[in-house]
């Protein structure tokens, strides 16, 4: 998100767990050099969207923005996470983009040094296409760390987003995006309010 009413009607109305801004500038949901400033005051857990950022510019926004969390969705190092962790002990996410399958083996040392992974569809764009991936390879996921959808979820999908949660309890909630949006960056809020409480009412 990148608009600051809009971020507060999130706030006021559905209160998510996490709420990200996107600082990857070729993304039309960029937050912009010129954001509203007060969106730091936002009482809402923000996560701050990096793709292969330097390391003294994740610590600089993380400060200026008044992040809890971050996510790295690019192809960034063990040794990044592992420096992130240990000097902002903020929430980390690693984004692993899907095609077909997945490699399990490539995950496991980030395991000390992430709190989250997140699978997202693959895109040359990182993120935001739209598409969802079969969710049929994290049949065999084979870790205790939870872990976050995303990826095409839209309202539609509440239902197989909860067989998927029995399935897997290490899936803690999913991530979504481009199904509602009223343009980049900006999100529909009654559709949004809509999703959750049909998905907790189906969680129930």
């Amino acid at each position: 998100m990148k608009y600051l009413p809009n971020i507060q009607e999130l706030e006021d109305q559905v209160r998510p767990d996490w709420m990200g801004l996107i600082f990857y500038s070729p993304s039309p949901r960029f937050v912009g050099k010129k954001v509203n400033p007060e969106i730091a005051k936002v009482s809402l857990n923000k996560v701050g969207v990096f793709v292969n950022e330097p390391l003294t510019s994740i610590l600089e926004k993380t400060k200026h923005f008044g992040l809890s969390g971050i996510q790295l969705h690019g192809d960034e190092s063990v040794d990044l996470a592992k420096k992130i962790k240990s000097i902002t002990g903020l929430e980390v996410f690693k984004v692993f983009k899907v095609k077909n399958k997945i490699n399990w083996s490539v995950m496991e040392p980030f395991l000390p040094w992430v709190d989250y992974f997140l699978f997202d569809t693959f895109t040359e764009n990182h993120g935001g296409s739209g598409q969802r991936f079969d969710w049929e390879v994290l049949n065999d996921y084979p870790f205790d760390k939870s872990f976050l959808l995303s990826g095409g979820i839209g309202m539609e999908l509440v239902g197989q987003v909860n067989d998927l949660k029995k399935q897997l309890p290490q899936m803690l909630g999913v991530d979504i995006n481009s199904k509602f949006e009223l343009e980049p960056g900006l999100k529909n809020i009654p559709e949004i309010r809509k999703f959750k409480k049909q998905l907790i009412n189906e969680t129930a």
